[in-house]
């Protein structure tokens, strides 16, 4: 019997594979300090969500903030008769298309159904993106999703600890991302209203009461002075800011939005029904205006064509008594 050695080549490579997964992994799970685009999608499959909402932010950052990817240098034409050259102009541009990061790159958000969206664009430039969508979408009244539903710009992310929240809401970036969406023109006495709410997921440790009187006793406990001039107050019914917390798993995600009520809580599914219903109930309108105009003619035609036979018939009644008074006559003559 001959004893067959086994090949250790392959179960190291294996090894090294996992290895390289493991450490490979975080770079695709959404992290603290990232900021972007939280995403939520009907039970579909997730490729199909994947290029909907790259082909969406794409479309909508084109047209805001130009094209990703500039024009090419134009190379010179001695270099380009050259083959060499030309072959080292094509790999350098490969790497160095490998090096830059893309403008949104989507990463795993931690729960079902969703999805996050890393960015380049600047901060204090992801509400004016998201909000070009949505108005977009109400003002011409087209549908620009089929599969997202929520779409929600995240300005921060913090591990989800009382202590990591109330040192991130202490910074100025945060007050400063509120002062980037509140017009002076739109204040009274310089008085930001605003509200928070807080929400969880797959998570037990924090309460989300806690978290919404540390945000809410933070910002109310600041002075004018450090606000430039300006005075936060809460206002239950309508806000102009909403302070969004979402608690998933061990991260806490924060959005700072407002025309939270007229974007339907940033639910684009919302919008698209909106849209849809408004459309139908504009058509089925028209349509009856012109079936009520068309039975309308129609019985003024029937109206017209009724007369005409009456007068017909009034005239071929007439032809007959005078034919009957030339009878008469005749018969007269003859008894005479």
């Amino acid at each position: 019997m001959v004893r067959v050695k086994h090949n250790q080549s392959s179960r190291r490579n294996y090894q090294n594979k996992n290895n390289f997964h493991s450490n490979s992994s975080n770079h695709n799970v959404i992290q603290v300090g990232q900021y972007g685009f939280f995403v939520t999608y009907c039970s579909t499959k997730e490729s199909f969500v994947r290029n909907e909402i790259y082909n969406l932010l794409n479309r909508f950052a084109d047209q805001l903030f130009g094209e990703e990817f500039s024009d090419e240098k134009q190379l010179d034409t001695t270099d380009l008769n050259d083959l060499d050259s030309a072959l080292e102009n094509e790999k350098t541009k490969l790497n160095d298309s490998k090096k830059t990061k893309r403008r949104f790159q989507i990463v795993k958000s931690g729960t079902k159904h969703s999805l996050f969206v890393t960015t380049t664009i600047p901060l204090t430039s992801i509400n004016k993106l998201i909000e070009s969508i949505f108005q977009t979408s109400i003002q011409s009244k087209e549908q620009h999703s089929r599969y997202v539903e929520r779409l929600l710009p995240i300005s921060f992310i913090c591990k989800a600890y009382e202590d990591d929240l109330r040192k991130l809401i202490i910074k100025q970036e945060f007050l400063d991302q509120i002062f980037v969406l509140t017009n002076d023109m739109e204040l009274t006495n310089n008085t930001i209203w605003f509200d928070v709410q807080a929400k969880k997921s797959n998570n037990t440790q924090v309460k989300s009461s806690h978290l919404e009187e540390i945000v809410i006793n933070d910002l109310m406990s600041r002075k004018s002075e450090d606000l430039n001039g300006k005075i936060l107050k809460r206002d239950y019914k309508k806000p102009q800011i909403y302070i969004l917390i979402h608690v998933i798993k061990s991260l806490i995600l924060i959005s700072i939005v407002k025309h939270y009520d007229m974007f339907k809580k940033y639910n684009l599914a919302s919008i698209n029904l909106t849209t849809t219903t408004a459309m139908t109930t504009t058509t089925t309108a028209t349509a009856a205006t012109t079936t009520e105009g068309e039975k309308k003619e129609e019985e003024e035609e029937e109206g017209e064509g009724g007369g005409g036979e009456q007068k017909q018939k009034k005239i071929i009644f007439d032809d007959d008594d005078d034919d009957n008074d030339d009878d008469d006559d005749n018969n007269e003559e003859t008894n005479d």
